[in-house]
């Protein structure tokens, strides 16, 4: 069972994962209540998006992650993994879900729930 706690803005957190469990170049697959979530390391931070679709609510764990962009192995769809906005492909402009994390002594926690995606598509 994930425990949570409550942060300073009261917001509830998840604890996931140690630091030391995300890889350099890619993500891992956790659970955040009723949520299928990718998380990864990147240069600026960490970061968390749902582990779906915009589309057509297809997985993304099996797509292409690289240079901080996640492609949906379904239709090719491209979206940024810190912001969720689509980045390439004309079959949707609802981005994905994230959420918002924290990492406090080197532990990574995600909030229980999601940020609303953005829409259209991001200029690169």
């Amino acid at each position: 069972m994930v425990g949570f706690y409550g942060m300073s803005d009261g917001d509830q957190f998840a604890r996931v994962a140690g630091l030391e469990e995300l890889p350099d170049r890619g993500f891992i697959q956790v659970a955040v209540g009723e949520y299928s979530v990718l998380l990864a390391k990147l240069d600026d931070g960490v970061y968390a998006t749902e582990n779906q679709c915009s589309h057509a609510n297809s997985t993304l764990d099996d797509g292409r992650f690289r240079l901080g962009r996640i492609t949906c192995p379904l239709h090719g769809l491209i979206f940024d993994f810190r912001t969720g906005q689509v980045m390439g492909g004309s079959l949707t402009m609802v981005g994905l879900r994230t959420f918002d994390t924290k990492v406090q002594e080197e532990q990574v926690y995600v909030r229980n729930e999601p940020n609303e995606p953005k829409f259209g598509i991001m200029k690169r």
